[in-house]
């Protein structure tokens, strides 16, 4: 790990300290409702605990619905947290296959999925203007300048050596 990511790790530390583990954040999410083994709360307390980032990747399952942050009485925000984590995972070429192909789209065509021609159908239908068409120039630069693609080969690279 890069002493860059260690000191955002510190700060994400940092965040997550008043957290007294109360669960109010993991009975508040939607996403443990149904996948328990998703609990922010353990999310926290292993980043808080550890220093490190966890090997589940649970943060990338995160909904973002800030239920957790809405209810905290702490007012730790769970969200940022888990959104840092996630910028730290994809840092260290850890982002999930399906996230770093999504990202490969949006990169190459200028959006994860295409539309089609029912959904233009529907919508000249419904008096609707044409969906602007992204300029892959554009987004180059933008990807170029925030470390963007960088971030994206060194994930592409990694799925490439799983194979």
């Amino acid at each position: 790990m890069t002493d860059e990511s260690q000191k955002r790790i510190e700060e994400l530390r940092e965040a997550a300290k008043p957290c007294f583990q109360c669960g109010i954040c993991s009975s508040s999410c939607p996403v443990f409702r149904v996948a328990p083994e998703v609990n922010p709360r353990l999310a926290i307390d292993a980043v808080v605990s550890t220093g490190e980032l966890t090997e589940e990747g649970n943060e990338w399952l995160c909904a973002y619905c800030l239920m957790c942050d809405q209810r905290c009485p702490m007012g730790v925000s769970l969200t940022d947290i888990l959104i840092g984590l996630k910028n730290l995972s994809a840092a260290e070429g850890n982002a999930p296959f399906n996230i770093t192909k999504a990202v490969e789209s949006f990169f190459t065509i200028g959006v994860i999925a295409p539309g089609t021609t029912g959904v233009e159908r529907k919508r000249n239908k419904l008096g609707l203007p044409e969906i602007p068409k992204p300029d892959p120039e554009q987004i180059k630069i933008l990807f170029e300048g925030t470390g963007g693609l960088e971030i994206l080969e060194k994930n592409l690279a990694k799925e490439s050596l799983a194979e």
